[in-house]
């Protein structure tokens, strides 16, 4: 059987046909994605429309209404009526001044005292008795204090109507008069305004009003918009619709398509006929010129000059300097990362090869550093790999100027470097390791971004800790999982911990899959008071993981697991609702009790986060001030612009914002400002050993200060004596947490406790 065989020419032909039909199918959906937002802008356009016109023709009548109204109380004759005790005067007197008004939509007038009690009523129809829209009557208390008036809709005897409430406060006996409109019949003529017929449709009743032409509109291209009117206890009270046709937004779309599918058309012939000259000159011309130089210089080795100047070289060849270099470039491409600049695997490799060849030779010891970029994840898929690759670029900067010329920087790939650093000890290892850490202390700025990149990095030596590449390789990385773990971030290999590390990572993951599904997870709560009352503040959620063999994490032996297999917002998503659906069960007994909730870098850059939280709360009917949301510093200094973006909506929920562990990162003090916190948290670090170390303590009094004149309150954790607590009271800590209080306990713990514990807190 043969080959079924394709040229360049015609495959790239067949390529860009194929890749023309991939753009009108392309074109098709997108226009039918466009077809769909039109109509949705449509509608959208058509219901701010309609709420617009809506609220006006309310307006006017309300404002008609005020104005007959305004009129009848600076009456000499009317206020007469008011001031004597005879209801069938008063009433005559409304009857009289309802006749004689001008206004149609006025339906009926009633006065009542400040009891609420009739005075008087007339109505232009017989079937309407008493007060009009009684809802209204303790508004009428509030304008008669301000001297205004009150306006609202209700429906009476399954009819609607619009009151307004005046007060007559200037008189022996004050009184409050109310002026009652019919709105349906401006309503209704709303179509003419709109052009579009209208339809108005009680809750549960028949329809009171279609305009002509309603079921014609409807049956065609129509979008229906509605606007609900409602009562001020929230009751609905009549749905007002309008039938746009969209008939030609229609044409307008199909006649768009149309256009869109002859440019798809014309531009793919166009580009088969560029592809056909590109391929000709492009690519067919120097493969010849490259052909005749190399057939020329065998000839010439040859011996038969004669036969290479009878070769045609078709147009000017090109030089063979020129094909020297393009092997020179294609041999550099071979051996660096094209992105940074530095070595790349291949290389390192390479010469850790020949490294070990040295070192059997000439013993020496060479320290092997693999450095990796804390949570740079975040930044590629929060801010795209764009200004993740140009990051990149400024880190490899950083890095290559604490080191010297013969050592080498080599990118294994994404995040992960490789430093080589021959003639290297242990003691000189972690120097040049703490010196890269220091490199990147200071923020980088990308594209308008302020980005923190801290790295860790494992330290493996040759040939103490390998013997080849890969174990050594491997070592250097057992090393760094262990440095993520410390401040610096930086660690030498420990061969006693390589077989946990192993172990551990093979099964953390997958384990944390099962813990979620099993739910061995828990949380434990540690009580947080103020310091000046002793009354509870809130009770910090911490989760706990208990292992099928019963061992016990803590969160920084999972949380990033977590974050690196995507398993963070499902995560989050339960610690979020358990912490609700237990403090739910906690209220009961403690009125006013909040819960505060730790919150991972990756969720806090999730622009669904208020939404999830928002939909907990409402779960489990509590408010946004029954939860306290905790960051900590170094994961707001990681992208702060975005951060603050995301904090201002939760801030604007009415959620209570903390900065968890200030101190230990480098937060800026103009982003400081203008974070949405409302509480700093001082890191225990600094906290627990106060009362001995006076620099701690200095650190935290100046804390204090800070946070208070920036308009915030300060939390200590870590209390753990009663010295540092008072301390803590000296220097105007607003509260504190710590086992002088009490460990974090589960739910039953913390319920006892509360319940137990009341009587003694103020004793603390």
């Amino acid at each position: 059987m043969k080959h079924f065989q394709i040229n360049l020419l015609s495959g790239l032909v067949v390529s860009i046909i194929l890749l023309g039909i991939i753009a009108a199918a392309t074109t098709f959906v997108t226009a039918r994605v466009y077809r769909e937002l039109s109509f949705d802008f449509q509608r959208e356009h058509s219901d701010r429309l309609l709420e617009l016109e809506v609220q006006d023709v309310l307006a006017g009548l309300a404002e008609g209404a005020a104005r007959f109204g305004e009129e009848l109380l600076a009456r000499d004759d009317f206020r007469a009526a008011v001031a004597e005790p005879d209801s069938l005067r008063l009433s005559s007197e409304l009857e009289r001044q309802l006749s004689q008004s001008g206004q149609a939509t006025i339906v009926g007038l009633t006065v009542y005292n400040r009891d609420s009690g009739l005075l008087g009523q007339a109505y232009r129809s017989s079937g309407m008795a008493g007060v009009i829209c009684p809802e209204l009557v303790h508004r009428a208390r509030a304008a008669e204090r301000s001297s205004g008036t009150a306006a609202g809709l209700c429906r009476s005897a399954d009819r609607l109507y619009q009151a307004v409430i005046l007060s007559l406060t200037d008189t022996a006996a004050p009184a409050h008069l109310q002026v009652v409109s019919d709105p349906l019949p401006a309503l209704a003529a709303m179509d003419g305004v709109l052009g579009m017929p209208v339809r108005l449709v009680p809750p549960g009743g028949d329809v009171l009003h279609a305009s002509p032409g309603w079921e014609g509109a409807v049956a065609d291209n129509a979008v229906v918009s509605a606007y609900n009117l409602a009562a001020g206890d929230g009751g609905a009270l009549l749905r007002v619709e309008v039938a746009g046709s969209v008939d030609k937004l229609l044409q307008r779309l199909g006649q768009t398509n149309r256009r869109l599918l002859a440019v798809v058309i014309t531009v793919t012939l166009l580009a088969v006929g560029l592809a056909l000259w590109f391929v000709r000159y492009s690519v067919f011309k120097p493969l010849r010129e490259l052909s005749y130089q190399f057939s020329r210089v065998r000839l010439v080795e040859r011996g038969e000059a004669g036969g290479a100047e009878a070769l045609d070289p078709g147009n000017a060849p090109v030089s063979f300097h020129a094909l020297g270099e393009l092997y020179e470039t294609l041999q550099d491409m071979a051996i660096r990362d094209p992105l940074t600049g530095t070595y790349n695997r291949a290389l390192l490799e390479d010469r850790l090869q020949q490294l070990f060849v040295e070192q059997r030779r000439d013993p020496s010891t060479t320290a092997i550093l693999l450095v990796d970029m804390v949570r740079f994840k975040y930044v590629n898929d929060l801010l795209g790999h764009h200004t993740g690759d140009l990051l990149l670029k400024q880190v490899v900067g950083r890095m290559a100027n604490v080191l010297r010329e013969s050592d080498t920087l080599a990118r294994l790939g994404g995040d992960e470097f490789t430093v080589i650093l021959p003639d290297t000890d242990s003691e000189q290892a972690l120097q040049v390791a703490e010196k890269i850490i220091q490199s990147m202390e200071n923020d980088f700025e990308v594209e308008g971004h302020k980005l923190s990149a801290s790295v860790s990095i494992g330290i493996a030596l040759m040939p103490e800790h390998g013997q080849d590449v890969d174990t050594l390789l491997r070592n250097a990385d057992y090393a760094m999982y262990t440095a993520k773990e410390r401040r610096p971030g930086c660690a030498l290999f420990d061969p006693s911990t390589a077989a946990e590390i192993k172990a551990a990572r093979m099964t953390l993951d997958g384990a944390l899959n099962q813990g979620l599904e099993r739910n061995d997870l828990f949380l434990v709560y540690q009580p947080v008071l103020d310091i000046k009352t002793g009354r509870i503040s809130y009770l910090e959620a911490l989760v706990r993981w208990r292992r099928p063999d019963g061992r016990l994490l803590l969160p920084d032996d999972f949380i990033r697991v977590a974050e690196q297999s995507g398993l963070i917002r499902q995560l989050t998503e339960w610690i979020i609702d358990t912490a609700c659906r237990e403090l739910t069960s906690l209220l009961p007994a403690n009125p006013g009790l909040r819960v505060g909730i730790n919150l991972s870098m990756h969720i806090l850059h999730d622009y669904n986060l208020a939404d999830l939280i928002g939909a907990a709360l409402a779960r489990y009917r509590l408010e946004s001030r029954s939860l306290l949301l905790e960051i900590t510093e170094t994961e707001v200094m990681m992208d702060p612009e975005q951060v603050i973006e995301i904090l201002d909506q939760l801030s604007d929920m009415g959620f209570e914002l903390s900065i968890d562990d200030f101190g230990t990162g480098h937060s800026s003090l103009a982003y400081l400002k203008r974070l949405p916190v409302h509480t700093l948290k001082v890191d225990k670090s600094f906290v627990s050993d106060m009362d001995t170390d006076e620099d701690n303590a200095c650190i935290v009094h100046a804390t204090i200060d800070l946070a208070h004149n920036l308009g915030l309150g300060v939390t200590a954790e870590g209390v753990e004596s009663r010295q540092v607590y008072e301390r803590l009271k000296e220097m105007g800590c607003d509260s504190y947490q710590g086992y002088y209080i009490g460990e974090p306990m589960d739910k039953t713990g913390i319920a006892v406790w509360l319940h137990e514990g009341r009587e003694v807190l103020h004793g603390l």
